[in-house]
């Protein structure tokens, strides 16, 4: 039943956490703050959405080497050049004509 909520919702829990996170790192760099977008910085910039108790739990996992691993890796897979283009899921914003011309010239 875990896995079913996970798959089905998973994305809107890590919207959830993005959003949190994006907040605070805002507010800290509204207050001027050097290095703002460091985890230590923006510790003390909890949204009031959040229970005492969870936000620095999350800021651990966010913090781990296995989290800051999986996200390094997967930012460079986004990021990865194939036939010299970046490659993305969508293709780019072009149409779907225009991408498969330019994936045929490439070969």
């Amino acid at each position: 039943m875990f896995q079913l909520l996970i798959s089905r919702y998973g994305s809107r829990l890590r919207d959830f956490w993005y959003g949190a996170q994006k907040k605070a790192k805002k507010t800290a760099r509204d207050r001027g703050l050097q290095g703002w977008n460091d985890v230590a910085v923006w510790r003390d910039f909890k949204p009031i959405y959040i229970s005492e108790d969870i936000w620095p739990r999350y800021l651990e996992h966010v913090m781990s080497e296995r989290f800051t691993r999986h996200s390094q890796s997967s930012a460079g897979n986004r990021n990865r050049l194939i036939h010299g283009l970046v490659t993305t899921h969508t293709g780019g914003s072009i149409p779907f004509v225009a991408h498969v011309k330019r994936m045929v010239r490439l070969i």
